[in-house]
């Protein structure tokens, strides 16, 4: 047997019988089934507060002028804040699935990653979560083709690099490839077909490589050592 791994879902959907609904359930039944242990994040059932504001903290090192990311550095978060963090230390991978909205994420969860992330000691692949995984699972109501380089949206690697990159990879985070769901809401067989294939992909998600970001050492004082492909470049390719 495989050795088991702890999953932490951070769900982002008010809507239980949904897609990612769906998508939440076989994700839980899978690694159920291989004995891996699974703790979710479920934001709408938790009423989770979207909004970062000074009650996010238990007291204040400035009551005086409130500034976010020094008080995230005096570890004097709220429970509810803390809860979250002990989640993501706690797992092997975390994966976040919800709805593409306005071409961005939902946003109880952009609160959940303003509230739960900060500015750790170390970032990118020397930062602290360099051992763990994150995986992103996106539902859409447009089709695959209005979200390719020329397509009318834009590539949707891109739209969402400020995530996969600017969130997690910044937190030291091994990014594996976004699991995209395309027109979900078009007819059941196009939703069959896509819970059918992200299924597949979980069965042998530990096995994946993550994304080749480029690290901290290949960046210099006039920025990205010649011949690298950027980031955002690489990601780019995915489609």
């Amino acid at each position: 047997m495989s050795e088991k791994k702890k999953i932490l879902i951070i769900y982002a959907h008010p809507e239980p019988k949904s897609f990612n609904g769906a998508l939440l359930n076989k994700a839980i039944e899978i690694f159920q089934n291989q004995e891996h242990e699974v703790k979710v994040s479920d934001l709408y059932e938790m009423n989770f507060q979207a909004v970062a504001t000074k009650k996010d903290f238990t007291s204040l090192k400035n009551p005086e002028f409130f500034k976010m990311q020094l008080e995230q550095r005096q570890n004097n978060m709220i429970d509810e804040i803390k809860n979250e963090q002990k989640k993501v230390e706690w797992a092997d991978l975390v994966i976040f699935i919800f709805p593409l909205w306005w071409s961005g994420l939902p946003a109880i969860l952009k609160g959940w990653f303003d509230r739960v992330f900060y500015q750790w000691p170390k970032l990118y692949d020397q930062g602290v979560f360099k051992e763990k995984k994150s995986l992103l699972s996106v539902s859409t109501g447009a089709p695959r083709s209005l979200y390719t380089e020329r397509g009318l949206n834009g590539n949707i690697s891109k739209i969402l690099y400020s995530i996969t990159h600017g969130c997690l990879y910044f937190c030291g985070f091994q990014v594996l490839p976004t699991s995209y769901h395309y027109s979900v809401g078009q007819s059941e067989k196009t939703a069959e077909e896509c819970l059918l294939s992200w299924e597949e992909r979980l069965k042998n998600i530990f096995d994946e490589k993550p994304l080749n970001f480029n690290g901290l050492k290949d960046y210099g004082e006039r920025g990205l050592s010649q011949g690298k492909k950027t980031d955002l470049e690489i990601i780019g390719e995915l489609l």
